[in-house]
């Protein structure tokens, strides 16, 4: 016996529903991991410019390496993170 027609699309309203929360939270997350990215990018940055701007040569040394190392790192364990969170959620 074939299931009735208010049914059928009770079932597939909310199916659409739970595709379109899905869709949500990832673009969420994904907007989240992009501004971490930036936020890191420009900590790095501004470490460096501080590098460039300060007289001691030590500690422009040691902004700089710590602008590099906190910019390409804090970049690469965002998109881990999201990555691994994709991964639980079944995005990819």
């Amino acid at each position: 016996m074939p299931l009735p027609h208010e049914l059928l699309e009770q079932i597939a309203a909310k199916s659409r529903a739970a595709e379109s929360r899905a869709r949500w939270d990832t673009r969420l997350d994904l907007a989240g991991t992009a501004f971490v990215c930036m936020l890191c990018s420009a900590a790095g940055i501004g470490l460096i410019g501080f590098a460039i701007h300060t007289t001691d040569i030590w500690i422009g040394r040691a902004s700089f390496w710590g602008g590099v190392a906190l910019g390409n790192s804090g970049i690469i364990f965002t998109l881990l993170a999201a990555y691994r969170r994709g991964e639980r959620r079944g995005d990819w």
